[in-house]
Formats: C-alpha cells, structure tokens, sequence
C-alpha cells in the first residue's frame, strides 16, 4: 500500500453529484490553500490527480516561496506535487450550495508524503501510537474574536459596532448572554455551517476580551480528525464572518489590552480493549512530565510568530511556566479529570494562530516519549493558592527556534529536514519583522530621542 493511500479512507467516488469541488491542502503556517475544480473534473480530483507545487507548503507568513531560503522552488523547477484527498472530509461547502469541499495531504508525483505536508507529519505520531495499542481521542478548543468591518480599510481591530452600549465596549465580557445576543446572527451562522460541513462544535461562549469568542469542538478518535476539524473550522469562521459584515482573527493578540486567544488541545488514550489508559493511573502523570519535558522544543510550533509572544505574559491565563496542576486553569498542562474515559491531558500553551497539526504532533510525540520514559513530573502539582516556582517559559522567539532545531526529539518527531525548514523560513520572519521600523518605534522613540 502506497504513503498516498494510508492518508485518505478506502471508499473511492467517481461522482459526487457536485458543480464543483474545493480542494483544500494546509501550508506550513496552518493556512488553507487549494484549487476549485469545476464538476467534469472532480472524479479527476477524487483520485488524487490534482496538482499543486510542493513549494507551497513552505510559504512565509506573507505567502512568499522564499527560493533563496528554502532552495524548493524555482531553483529546483518548482516540482508539483499530487493532492491526495482525505475522503472523509468531502461535505458540501455550508456557503455554496452544491459545491463540496475536500481536504488533501501533498504528495511527490513517486507516491512519498511532501516533508512538510502536515496531516503526514501528524499521522506518523498516530501510526506510532497505534504501533502500541493506543489510540489518541483528541478535541480542540478555540478562540477567536470578531472585529468590525472598518477593520479592513483601517488595518486595525476594532470590537463589532454591535457591541457598543453607551460608548465602545468595556472588557471582561465572559460569559456574558447579553452580548452574546449581539453576536447571535454570526454565532448561529457559524454554528450552521459547522453543522454543513460535519465539523462537531459542541459549546460557544464569550471569552474576555469585547468580540471574543471561544467554540468547542467534539473529541474525535484520532488526532488528524481532530486538526482537520480545526483548520475547516476556522475556514468556515472566517467565511461566516464574511457573510455578516464582520471580520475574525484567530491572531493570538490582538489587541495590546485585551486577552490573547488560544488553542487548548485535549488528550486522553484507549487501549485496543477499549479501556481508558488514563484512568486513575501513573501514565497519566508520565504522560504530562512528557508534555512539560518537550514544551521548551514545542514552543517554536505552538507560538509561531512574533504575536504569539505577545500573548504569552503573566498574569495572565495564557502559561509562562512549565507548571501542571488539577483542574487549574493557570498552569501550562492541566488535568481536568483523573478517572473514568473523561481523564485526560490539556495542552493550554499553544496560541489560536498554531498550526493545529504541528501542536498535535508535538503533544502525541510528548506523550509517546512521557509513557517511554515512565517518570512523573519533575515537580508537583500546582495547587490553587502557591507561589509558582516551576522555570520560566522562554519569552524569546529566535531562542525558541533554536531550541527546536537542535532538538533531537524535535528532529524525530517532526522530521530533520522539515526541522530544518521551518526553522529557516521563521527565522527568517523574525529577521524581517524585528527591520521593521513601526509606529511603536516613532511613537516611542521620537519623541525621546
């Protein structure tokens, strides 16, 4: 059996009865990009003879191929590579009625999985879980906000005029149902479409900052269900958004005082039999001295830009210590449960603008090396009421990166040349953001210097 055939279901169609068809494919910085494929073409599509350059998994931040960094595009005659579609994400597009959508792993036109494709960069931590008689269930949890339209022509985030009530809106809305009201028209815009496209949110609520929004996603049985669910999620978001005159981010800060949005991944293990492996038992706490142990070499994925670091502060809900505890919501790894199918490992450091394949594949190979190791946590659980005195988060990006390039277990996780990679084209990123001279510049220098 082919690489190719591994990442997509067995059932094959010749006709979807569609007028078109998305092909969808995720870029190395968690955006999703693709093709529309008119219907006499889609039985094509269907089976995997859809061609992208493999270059466009390596994009930057502003979609640039970066050539010269990368050294896989042009100067290698910018090769194609095949779209191979996951077939159980075929479902019609919520917004255009008789068209359907797909998402696809990026294949060499020799049948290997592009290095930096990365539902084939996650499954391969699933295969070596599945390889021990686990199986991951996965959920995610994101937040975002909705800014008003104005946004656009402005370049500044602005809460939905909506929200206005004797002047702009004030802060700590949670879970505040009359401003949600004013939110309705999208939310249940969003909630329709999620249902469309058979992505399984269960929960919304308004997280704290004004237009901030937090939905939840049901637990799947594997982790690429769980990041496919995200990364259509947030397509269909955007698009809701869209269609209620509004604008949304899931840019990890951004607004200076108002909260960040994360992405909080929930993990819990079954054995063949059924059994829950956490369930009252040490690997569970192995599991979690295996997150917090690799966390220093996850930050490059699970803060992925120079915003992320904005969001990572104290005093704060967002982590900035490699610290657990039950049920404690100030903690990098929390516990929310410790019996029953319900225990599990949540994953609270990674922002909303994470890649929720890389954040996957960086918790599962945590795990996996935590239930190796056997050990519990180097310190106790964080209790409500101590002095956090577990080290310190690093609050520097280009070290981040370092420390994920020199990783071993970072080079074997996500593989060494994909390691490699990325650590270029964010550094690279970095480099080019920290030239920039900005209004923080003028407004802070100028009128000192």
């Amino acid at each position: 059996m082919s690489q190719a055939s591994t990442l997509t279901d067995s059932t094959r169609t010749d006709s979807t009865g569609a007028s078109a068809l998305d092909v969808l494919m995720v870029d190395l910085q968690g955006n999703v990009r693709g093709k529309r494929i008119p219907a006499d073409q889609i039985a094509k599509a269907l089976q995997g003879n859809v061609r992208l350059p493999l270059s466009t998994q390596l994009l930057d931040i502003w979609g640039d191929d970066i050539d010269h960094i990368t050294e896989r595009g042009l100067s290698q005659g910018d090769p194609d590579g095949l779209c191979v579609p996951a077939l159980n994400t075929l479902h019609e597009v919520p917004w255009r009625p008789g068209e359907q959508q797909v998402l696809t792993s990026l294949f060499t036109v020799n049948g290997e999985a592009h290095l930096a494709d990365p539902r084939a960069i996650l499954k391969r931590q699933d295969d070596k879980l599945r390889e021990r008689g686990l199986t991951a269930v996965v959920a995610v949890e994101l937040e975002f906000y909705v800014v008003d339209s104005s946004t656009r022509d402005t370049g500044v985030p602005v809460p939905p005029r909506a929200l206005n009530m004797a002047g702009p809106p004030k802060d700590l809305q949670l879970y505040d149902l009359r401003v949600r009201d004013r939110l309705e028209p999208f939310i249940d815009r969003v909630e329709r479409y999620a249902q469309a496209a058979a992505i399984p949110v269960t929960t919304s609520l308004l997280e704290f900052g004004p237009g901030q929004v937090e939905m939840n996603l049901s637990h799947r049985s594997t982790a690429l269900q769980a990041a496919d669910d995200a990364v259509l999620f947030k397509r269909l978001v955007y698009r809701a958004a869209e269609d209620e005159g509004l604008m949304a981010t899931f840019m990890a800060k951004p607004y200076t005082e108002h909260a960040g949005s994360g992405m909080h991944t929930h993990m819990s293990l079954i054995d063949t039999h059924g059994h829950a492996v956490f369930d009252g038992s040490k690997q569970l706490q192995h599991g979690c001295a295996g997150v917090l142990k690799h966390l220093p070499a996850s930050l490059a994925v699970m803060a992925p830009n120079l915003n992320s670091w904005r969001r990572l502060q104290p005093e704060s809900f967002a982590p900035t210590r490699l610290d657990w505890g039950y049920d404690h919501r100030g903690v990098a790894i929390r516990i929310p449960e410790t019996h029953g199918k319900a225990a599990r490992i949540e994953q609270r450091v990674a922002g909303a603008d994470a890649n929720p394949y890389f954040v996957l594949t960086a918790m599962l190979a945590a795990i996996i090396d935590g239930l190796d190791t056997a050990e519990p946590p180097e310190h106790g659980p964080l209790q409500p009421g101590d002095t956090p005195n577990a080290e310190s988060l690093s609050h520097d990006w280009l070290s981040s990166l370092a420390t994920f390039e020199s990783s071993t277990w970072a080079q074997d996780s996500f593989g060494q040349e994909f390691t490699t990679l990325y650590t270029k084209i964010k550094r690279h990123e970095a480099q080019k953001l920290q030239a920039m001279v900005t209004n923080v510049d003028w407004s802070t220098y100028l009128p000192q210097l």
